[in-house]
């Protein structure tokens, strides 16, 4: 047997033997929250931000909402001055929740803005995810809050909250990472 013929072999036993236990191949899911974009633009003397965002939810958390259990996100909103050798100092730190929940009886998952309580239902469960990410308007600083000569940056990120879940379901969220969905952070300058 030659050395190479040798080592192909070794090689498709080993492939084999991941092909009969999956438990050794790391899980395939596509499941997570994306930032795609995001910008501000001035209204007056006010920031307002606009973002696009993406929930692409694991299995579970799918189950989970049409079962009824409602889903809370939060968008986190940091708003900074970068230092070189120190940390940033943050200027202002704000928070935005959304919860979808499904409803059976009327089959309709309805999606509320928990800061505003502005509600909307939407007959299909990918309706209403598309529509929690299409942020328009969110009012987030006024300009003379804002130092001067300083560059402000801004940055967005969004996840679940476990916190929200139903008591029962939190100790298995925390600990399955089909429940720990949260973005990157996303980045980009005010002024």
């Amino acid at each position: 047997m030659h050395k190479t013929t040798g080592l192909a072999a070794v090689g498709i036993l080993f492939l084999a033997l991941l092909a009969g236990n999956s438990s050794l191949l790391p899980a395939a899911s596509d499941a997570g929250l994306k930032v795609y974009s995001a910008s501000t633009v001035m209204k007056g003397d006010t920031y307002f931000m606009d973002a696009q965002l993406g929930y692409n939810l694991s299995q579970a958390a799918l189950d989970a909402l049409d079962s009824g259990v409602p889903l809370t996100f939060e968008l986190e909103v940091d708003i900074y001055t970068p230092r070189k050798w120190l940390w940033n100092k943050t200027l202002l730190r704000s928070s935005h929740r959304y919860q979808v929940v499904y409803h059976a009886l009327s089959q309709q998952y309805i999606v509320t803005n928990i800061n505003s309580g502005i509600q909307n239902n939407y007959s299909r469960r990918n309706t209403a995810l598309l529509s929690m990410g299409r942020i328009n308007d969110v009012p987030l600083v006024e300009q003379k809050a804002l130092p001067e000569s300083d560059a402000v940056m801004v940055r967005l990120r969004v996840s679940l909250l476990i916190d929200a879940l139903p008591s029962p379901m939190r100790p298995w969220a925390y600990i399955n990472s089909d429940w720990l969905l949260a973005s990157e952070w996303f980045k980009w300058e005010l002024k």
